[in-house]
């Protein structure tokens, strides 16, 4: 069954942009392509996980090109994120009680959640990595690797991607799961040596060999990570390859770091153009733009593998606001859930009740997007992926219970009544603030029939002459109930799974 039905058609010549001049030149506000809300938006929707009325209303007042500055410096210059008490625990620690392991499991995908929910951008730059250098906890099942692994793609979200490869490759959760604490001088194994070059840096089949992959292996030997007591992991310069090692046609004895530095030495336009390729379709769209993944990959390269630079550059751009590119991107299960929140202004902080995380958890779960769970070391694949007859009707139902959420506690009904408010300058006319309702909360306009029918999911409830006569009025006790009533409806419209 069709998924995308009236937005569908909008969208569909997305994958076809027409070329500019130079499309990666600064966007700047015009007639044609105002700085606008829907624009706010979009920037708040891919780089992170949605926008507060605040956020928005903040970003309408600034230069498009400073807004995106501030974002991402202040998402890179966050440091390193706050272990928890259990971030070193081994086996030993949870010999007394192992379901143990699993409590503190969900205390931090409650907390990434959190930080989702509320600074939203560096989360999701770890969420790109952790689809990228992909893991899975029920390979690695070990509490201390998972939280390396987390606070280093968090760390190193907008810092060096030479760096970032390289710290990877002796991560502890990243030696168990793609056996590189198996690869020892007597017995390499080419598990990781091999993603190393067709899933993390170069693309498949694009520049190394067989040969270039089992080389590859003997000079990452000796780094060892043993799950079964979940200790940190080592070298053992005793199970390292000294033997002179031929990689790209050139011999020399190669080790651990001077392997990795040798792909992107020698392979630098294929690594340039394999990862801005797959930022752009994580951020963008599926279908590349070549002339924009071009300049991306001398960008990158030119700033010596620094990640900020390509993504200021490519959030900056004309090209990124193109109109056939606002509202064409499939949500993922965690964008989908967040997104209601995130609009609704809800912060961390508000949601006190664990089993509304653990919800969330299993919500994302059964849409296919388990964290810290992708299916393959090929990561989620996305966009079209995400919905299917099942998924999507899943996805109708969860959302519903997220705009329920809103209605449960007296606070946050009390935000929906004021962004209603604030969006009408406190308007009594129903049709006025469902407009404004339905721009905030799926960043676009109805055409007219389901623009109507979203007034009439909005007036449900309350007679109609208690409209006409102009006596009904935001401060009404049901005015927070109605705009969940709305939200009921605007998560089923095939525009609300687009961001």
């Amino acid at each position: 069954m069709p998924v995308v039905v009236h937005t569908q058609q909008k969208h569909a010549v997305a994958g076809s942009i027409q070329p500019v001049n130079d499309p990666l030149q600064p966007y700047i506000p015009s007639a044609e392509k105002p700085w606008d809300t829907s624009r706010v938006e979009h920037l708040y929707r891919r780089i992170g996980f949605g926008a507060s009325l605040a956020q928005i209303q903040a970003g309408l007042a600034m230069n498009p090109s400073d807004l995106i500055d501030q974002l991402l410096d202040n998402a890179a210059n966050l440091g390193l994120p706050d272990p928890p008490y259990w971030a070193a625990f081994t086996s030993d620690d949870y010999a007394a009680d192992p379901d143990l392991r699993f409590v503190h499991r969900a205390e931090l995908s409650r907390r990434w959640l959190g930080e989702m929910l509320d600074e939203g951008i560096r989360s999701k730059m770890a969420l790109f990595w952790h689809n990228h250098f992909v893991t899975e906890l029920e390979v690695y099942d070990c509490n201390n690797y998972l939280w390396d692994y987390f606070e280093l793609i968090h760390d190193s979200a907008f810092s060096n991607f030479r760096v970032l490869t390289r710290e990877m490759g002796r991560n502890s959760a990243m030696l168990v799961y793609l056996n590189g604490n198996l690869n020892i001088a007597s017995e390499p194994n080419e598990n990781y040596a091999r993603e190393l070059m067709e899933l993390f840096t170069m693309g498949e089949s694009n520049g190394y060999t067989q040969v270039d992959i089992v080389e590859m292996a003997r000079s990452l030997t000796g780094w060892q990570a043993q799950m079964y007591d979940c200790k940190p992991p080592y070298y053992d310069a005793n199970l390292h390859d000294t033997d002179p090692k031929t990689i790209f046609g050139e011999t020399s004895n190669y080790g651990f770091t001077t392997a990795h530095n040798l792909i992107f030495d020698k392979r630098a336009d294929q690594v340039s153009m394999f990862i801005t390729g797959k930022i752009y379709k994580y951020f963008v769209y599926q279908k590349m733009d070549s002339s924009v993944i071009n300049g991306l990959a001398s960008t990158f390269k030119s700033n010596n593998w620094e990640i900020l630079p390509v993504l200021k550059q490519l959030f900056k751009s004309e090209h990124f606001f193109e109109d056939s590119l606002v509202n064409a991107k499939i949500k993922s299960p965690v964008e989908s859930l967040l997104n209601i929140w995130k609009s609704a202004g809800v912060n961390s902080q508000q949601i006190t009740n664990n089993d509304w995380w653990d919800t969330i958890s299993y919500f994302s779960d059964q849409l296919g997007q388990y964290l810290f769970n992708p299916p393959n070391v090929a990561g989620w694949p996305g966009q079209r992926a995400w919905i299917n007859e099942s998924t999507l009707t899943t996805r109708w139902s969860y959302g519903s219970v997220m705009a329920y959420y809103l209605s449960d506690e007296q606070l946050l009904r009390e935000q929906l009544r004021d962004i209603a408010k604030n969006l009408t300058n406190n308007s009594n006319d129903p049709a006025l603030i469902t407009q404004a309702l339905v721009l905030h909360f799926l960043g676009q306009n109805l055409d007219a029939i389901h623009l109507q029918a979203a007034i009439l999911n909005f007036k449900a409830g309350i007679p109609e002459n208690y409209y006409q006569d102009g006596s009904w009025t935001l401060d009404w006790n049901e005015a927070p109930y109605q705009v969940v009533n709305l939200l009921y409806y605007l998560v089923r419209l095939p525009e609300f799974q687009l961001a």
